[in-house]
């Protein structure tokens, strides 16, 4: 075996062990709420934001995320502006506002 075949298997490895810890994780939150359209500008990130926070005082724990790789709103309409989740070799850390 050459040392590219190991690293790859090894990188392989280190995949198939972040897709089930993703798994698992996700396995485990009991309701998902899923606000989605094709168009941008149709107010998806003030509805997301207004049923977590609605559901937030009612009790339930709620975990919101803005998958907008371009232009997420969420931090600005939470007032998290410049604060960034922890990132780490075992996944990231949400923020938590409370």
């Amino acid at each position: 075996m050459t040392e590219d075949k190991n690293s790859c298997e090894c990188n392989e490895r280190q995949e198939i062990k972040k897709d089930i810890s993703l798994k698992a994780t996700v396995s485990g939150i009991k309701k998902k709420i899923l606000i989605l359209s094709g168009k941008g500008g149709v107010g998806k990130s003030t509805v997301s934001t207004n049923i977590a926070v609605g559901l937030s005082q009612k009790g339930y724990q709620v975990g919101l995320l803005d998958i907008d790789i371009h232009g997420p709103n969420i931090p600005n309409m939470l007032g998290l502006q410049g604060h960034c989740p922890l990132m780490t070799d075992m996944g990231l850390f949400p923020l938590k506002i409370y």
